[in-house]
C-alpha cells in the first residue's frame, strides 16, 4: 500500500473516531431520556402536550403525561417528580405559581404562546343588553340566577371568582359558583345559548368556544384576571435546574412556541370533532415542516443525531 493511501486511511479512521466521540458526548444522559409532563386537564394543555410529545418521541424520548390539579402539579415540580408544564397562564395563575417562582422551586421558560385571554365572558346577546363589565354583573343577578359557571375545583379562575364572591366585590356576594370541568361548563353554555338565555362563565382563548359561540370578554376585572380583558401570556415551567441538566430538552423547550390561531384550530378538532390529540398534533406537524425545522434547530435525538430529520422520518413512517 502506498504511503499516501495509508495516510488517507489513517486520517479517515481518526476522523471517524472523532465523529463517534462527538456523537457519544452529544448523546442525551440516561436520566434525561424520560420526560414527565404535567397536565391540568385543559384542551389547550392537551394539544400543547400532544405536539411536544410527538416531537420528543420522534427524537427518541419516552414521554409520560399525568393529570393533576394545579396545586398538586406545582408541588410535584418542587419535589422533582414532574419535569415540565407547558401551560402557565400569566397573570391569572400567578397566585399559584408565584410562590414557587419566588423560592426558585421551579424555573420559567418561554413564553410559548402570546396573545391569549382569560376572564369572565357572556354571549354577545347578553353583552348587547348591557352586561359589558364586571361592575354590571349584579344588575343581571335575576337573569343569571345568581350563578357563575367555572371549571375544575382548585383552578385559578375559580379561585378568583370565589374571592370576589367572598369579598362581595362588584356586588357578587349572593352569587354562587358552579365548579365542574371545561367540558361540563361548556355543555351548560351550549344548552342555554340557542335559547338566548343568560349565562356567565369563564372564557379563554385559544379555545374552540371562540368559534362555536359569539362571546364577549368583560372589562373591569383587571385586579383578578389582569388588564385588557384578561390578556394573558403562557409560559413553560420546569422543575428547578431541569433545562441545564437536560440541555437538549431545555433547548427544545426554549424554542417551542405555538400561536393562538394554530391552537384554536387543533383544539377545535379535539373538542368538537372528537379527534385524538395525538392524531391532530401529527397532522398539524406534517403540514408545518418549517415550524419543525425552526423549533428543532440545534436539537438532537437522544443519540446525538440531527433532530429535524429524525422527527420528519418518524412522521412519515407514522
Amino acid at each position: 500500500m502506498k504511503k499516501s493511501t495509508i495516510a488517507a486511511a489513517l486520517a479517515a479512521s481518526i476522523a471517524s473516531a472523532a465523529i463517534g466521540i462527538h456523537l457519544a458526548s452529544a448523546a442525551v444522559p440516561a436520566a434525561c431520556r424520560t420526560i414527565k409532563l404535567g397536565n391540568i386537564g385543559w384542551t389547550d394543555n392537551e394539544v400543547q402536550d400532544a405536539v411536544f410529545t410527538t416531537l420528543a418521541e420522534g427524537l427518541g424520548y419516552m414521554v409520560k403525561t399525568n393529570l393533576y390539579s394545579e396545586e398538586v402539579m406545582y408541588a410535584g415540580m418542587k419535589d422533582k417528580k414532574i419535569d415540565v408544564f407547558l401551560d402557565d397562564w400569566t397573570p391569572s395563575m400567578n397566585k399559584i405559581s408565584g410562590p414557587y417562582e419566588k423560592t426558585k422551586a421551579i424555573d420559567v421558560i418561554g413564553p410559548d404562546l402570546t396573545g391569549a385571554k382569560y376572564t369572565l365572558v357572556v354571549p354577545d346577546y347578553l353583552y348587547k343588553q348591557g352586561l359589558t363589565r364586571f361592575a354590571d354583573i349584579h344588575k343581571f343577578a335575576k337573569q343569571l340566577d345568581n350563578t357563575i359557571y367555572g371549571i375544575e375545583p382548585g383552578n385559578d379562575g375559580n379561585e378568583h371568582i370565589l374571592a370576589m364572591i367572598k369579598a362581595n366585590k362588584f356586588g357578587l356576594g349572593k352569587f354562587h359558583l358552579v365548579q365542574s370541568s371545561e367540558a361540563g361548563m361548556l355543555s351548560e353554555v351550549a344548552r342555554k345559548y340557542p335559547k338566548k338565555q343568560a349565562v356567565l362563565f369563564l372564557g379563554w382563548e385559544p379555545e374552540p368556544m371562540n368559534v362555536q359561540f359569539h362571546i364577549r370578554y368583560l372589562s373591569g376585572g383587571h385586579a383578578y384576571f389582569g388588564p385588557h380583558k384578561g390578556q394573558a401570556t403562557i409560559y413553560i415551567n420546569t422543575m428547578a435546574g431541569y433545562a441545564t441538566r437536560c440541555a437538549n430538552t431545555g433547548k427544545l423547550l426554549k424554542q417551542f412556541k405555538l400561536s393562538v390561531k394554530d391552537e384554536n384550530a387543533m383544539m377545535y378538532k379535539v373538542q368538537v370533532d372528537h379527534a385524538k390529540a395525538s392524531a391532530v398534533a401529527a397532522a398539524w406537524l406534517k403540514a408545518h415542516p418549517s415550524w419543525i425545522s425552526t423549533t428543532l434547530d440545534g436539537v438532537t435525538t437522544i443519540d446525538g443525531k440531527p433532530g429535524t430529520q429524525a422527527v420528519m422520518a418518524a412522521l412519515k413512517a407514522g
